[in-house]
């Protein structure tokens, strides 16, 4: 059974693992871009906290919430979700941003995973989300249809030179 929950001190090793089975395989991983600082892990918890309790007063930290995704206490992937859009998020990244171990791609964790994030947002009370994902990730556009995501359209960002499609989801 799946659960997801925030992070603490008891989860040092697990992150620890998770990070070095990406780095070995997705070095250019998108979703959970915070999970890079956990290298030190105090700071970041640290930056979690921050995040979640003074984003939302203190620009430009973005108010948001980070979550570990786990399977009997293995760490399968994570989601933040972000309490409200900002000008960058909504065009890229939108209210919940995910990574899956890579050791658990293409097993149907993806379509779970955002099913969880989706059911913390909706205890935020958004009941509409925005998801964006690259125009080449096409398992990421597979999770994002598999939980209703309604296609609105393509955004092109210059400073990436990148372009993401933009998907709703009502909850």
């Amino acid at each position: 059974m799946l659960i997801a929950r925030e992070f603490t001190i008891n989860d040092q090793q697990e992150i620890k693992e998770f990070i070095d089975e990406i780095n070995n395989t997705d070095q250019n991983f998108e979703g959970l871009n915070i999970i890079k600082k956990a290298n030190d892990y105090d700071l970041f918890l640290k930056e979690l906290l921050i995040n979640k309790y003074l984003g939302r007063i203190n620009p430009p930290n973005i108010h948001q919430t980070t979550f570990g995704v786990f399977e009997d206490n293995k760490l399968i992937g994570g989601f933040n979700l972000r309490h409200e859009l900002t000008e960058h998020t909504i065009n890229h990244g939108g209210h919940i941003g995910y990574l899956i171990r890579p050791s658990k791609r293409n097993k149907g964790y993806g379509t779970k995973l955002l099913n969880l994030a989706l059911k913390e947002a909706k205890k935020i009370n958004i009941t509409k989300v925005l998801i964006t994902c690259n125009i080449n990730n096409k398992a990421s556009e597979k999770v994002i249809l598999n939980n209703g995501g309604i296609y609105e359209n393509d955004y092109y960002e210059e400073i990436e030179n990148e372009t993401y499609k933009r998907y709703w989801i009502k909850i």
